[in-house]
């Protein structure tokens, strides 16, 4: 039974949907009445479907703010609605960009060169790992080559939390790829910019932003400072996991890595940073940055192929109705935020949620806005005669670049993979776990999206390696994996394996008593053989069991496992025990050499011991590749 506030939000979906006056007759304004109907139906769908409890939006347009507005509460418990000119929301790595526009700051003032090795700056060395010194306009475009350091990036208490000094010199990432050829999303390359900046400034990052970039533009509500200071605690909204069927407060998310993702912000004082921007780095009678320096903050600065979109200056850029679009997004655990930029139409969205399902809607309402006040003719895309020739030879499951390569994290390439299919008439079907999304190819390597002009762009490269760029998400660049490090080889190992092994022990236990009746005992190395085998089996199923149990271990605050606030003691003995394998493995292939030369049992059962063995080995290599045997 519809209740009557999902009545209600229908209603404001449908008037919603309703043709724009202002599209209509192609106005270059907005009429701010239409935009607020458009807004409240918007938000009413999406804060009841996806238990949102609130959300705060601006909508600045030729130079002003068109629409300012909350949505639904802060605090759920007092009942406090979001105020969007005082409430505070974490924008997560929307953050980025007020970091990046520190950076241009410097450079502007002399102080940085953005082509200069970064080692000119720090107080520590970064390893030349590549005969390519890292500069900032690598660590700008998320080029530096880095792998990626979950460990450490978010911290429940401020007892936990640890100086940006500290993070950038206890977290520094291995090298994993020469500088300027791949763009990977990286936290640690923003977070060393800010420091960058700390240092050639001479004053603490969260002081530098606050007098420099917050103070001018007259942004009061917002901070890099943790914990919040006194006067803006008060206006955090709290943030919620609705799990169970009742929504779970969680607490303030510390974040050591500060530039990439500390800042508390309002919607209002977001509004002037947009309008900032899109007047080139000016605010009423105030500049943040020059107008040339703006315009190049503005401009692309990488791109992994000259027919498609790529990085400005900090900004990721895509093609949204034929406009382009300078946009960045942002996650917490429990806030998930967006900022929108399109210069040629002088206008700038931002939104921020306080709960995990903001993070499937908050593209989706930016797309809606733009279809309905800037829309573009829309045309449906065929396959030419031989696409499904041309698409066949991407198909494959494909992993993030922003992965880590020296410590069990790595396993994590393996939770979230991108699988590519190609469709009987030769359309390309990316499936990200969230969506299925289809492609049509209409460049050699280029497809693009079905119904929207997202594109997406394969490559291969001299070593035959095949990567894969989203135009909405330039930094998260995927690559194929090969067939031994795909999802369901891994699957196939593991839960084979443990299979092959529980039957065996239970085979064996039947053999084992009918040669007790039979009084026929086996010889003391085929015993201990087959009991080298079992405890393998028992040993992985215990592992396995740990495994899950700890990714599984979800936070009810939160929403997200546990291990991502800092390692449970469990970890230490998970990471034990595939040494106790690795021994196992290596008696089994001791024992089936064994079993040949001295004829233990049938051939059959020679065979099927050989069969364990090499299994065994191959899960214990298994473990070694995803870094969890580490040797």
């Amino acid at each position: 039974m519809r209740t009557p506030r999902t009545w209600l939000c229908l209603i404001l979906v449908l008037l919603a949907l309703l043709p724009s006056p202002a599209a209509a007759q192609s106005s270059p304004t907005i009429d701010p009445t239409d935009l607020e109907i458009f807004f409240d139906g918007m938000m009413a769908a999406h804060l009841e479907g996806n238990h949102i409890p609130g959300a705060t939006l601006a909508v600045v347009h030729n130079g002003e703010v068109l629409l300012l507005k909350g949505y639904g509460y802060a605090d759920l418990a007092t009942r406090t609605p979001v105020d969007p000119e005082r409430t505070l929301f974490r924008p997560g790595s929307t953050s980025k960009l007020i970091t990046w526009t520190a950076v241009m700051q410097q450079m502007e003032g002399g102080r940085l060169d953005l082509h200069a090795d970064v080692n000119e700056y720090l107080d520590f060395t970064i390893p030349a790992t590549f005969a390519q010194p890292i500069t900032l306009a690598h660590l700008l475009t998320h080029t530096p080559g880095f792998e990626d350091i979950g460990e450490g990036l978010f911290v429940l208490t401020a007892d936990e939390l640890f100086s940006l000094e500290t993070y950038v010199k206890r977290h520094l990432p291995a090298r994993i790829l020469p500088p300027g050829q791949v763009s990977a999303y990286s936290n640690y390359g923003t977070a060393l910019a800010g420091y960058i900046v700390q240092r050639v400034a001479g004053e603490p990052f969260e002081e530098y932003v606050a007098r420099h970039i917050f103070a001018p533009l007259g942004m009061t509500h917002s901070t890099f400072r943790q914990p919040l200071p006194p006067e803006l605690a008060a206006h955090m909204a709290s943030g919620y996991n609705y799990t169970g069927g009742v929504y779970r407060r969680g607490g303030f998310e510390y974040i050591p890595a500060t530039p990439a993702g500390a800042m508390s912000a309002s919607a209002g004082d977001m509004a002037r940073f947009m309008l900032a921007h899109l007047q080139n780095g000016r605010l009423d009678d105030v500049r943040i940055l020059e107008e040339a320096t703006a315009q190049t903050m503005h401009s692309q600065l990488f791109t992994p192929d000259p027919r498609f979109d790529g990085m400005a200056h900090g900004f990721m850029t895509m093609r949204v109705n034929g406009r382009l679009v300078l946009h960045h997004g942002g996650d917490t655990p429990l806030f998930h935020t967006g900022m929108y930029l399109a210069p040629e139409e002088d206008v700038g969205l931002f939104v921020s949620y306080n709960a995990l399902g903001g993070a499937l809607v908050r593209d989706a309402l930016f797309r809606a806005f733009m279809d309905r006040y800037f829309p573009a003719p829309r045309s449906e895309l065929t396959p030419a005669a031989d696409a499904p020739q041309h698409g066949a030879q991407f198909v494959g499951e494909y992993h993030a670049v922003r992965a880590n390569q020296s410590s069990m994290e790595k396993v994590l390439q393996l939770l979230q993979p991108l699988q590519v299919q190609a469709t009987e008439d030769g359309r390309l079907l990316v499936a990200t776990g969230i969506a299925n999304e289809t492609y049509v190819e209409v460049e050699p390597g280029l497809f693009r999206h079905s119904n929207r002009q997202d594109r997406v762009l394969f490559q291969t490269d001299g070593d035959g390696r095949t990567w894969m760029h989203l135009s909405d998400m330039t930094p998260l660049t995927s690559f194929r994996a090969p067939w031994y490090a795909t999802l369901a080889m891994a699957a196939t190992l593991v839960v084979g394996g443990v299979l092959l092994f529980l039957l065996s022990a239970f085979g064996w236990l039947v053999a084992f008593a009918a040669c007790r009746r039979l009084k026929k005992p086996a010889p003391r190395l085929a015993t201990a053989a087959r009991w080298s085998a079992v405890l393998f089996g028992v040993l992985l199923v215990v592992i396995v069991a740990m495994l899950v149990g700890i990714v599984g271990d979800i936070h009810p605050d939160y929403g997200v496992p546990r291990i991502f606030f800092g390692a449970p003691p469990a970890l230490t003995v998970l990471l034990a025990l595939p040494f106790g394998l690795a021994a196992l493995a290596l008696a089994m292939v001791v024992f089936a050499v064994i079993a040949w030369l001295q004829r233990f049992w049938g051939w059959f059962g020679r065979l099927h011991y050989s069969a364990l063995a090499v299994t065994a080995t191959a899960v214990v290599w298994l473990f070694w590749y995803w870094k969890l045997l580490a040797l």
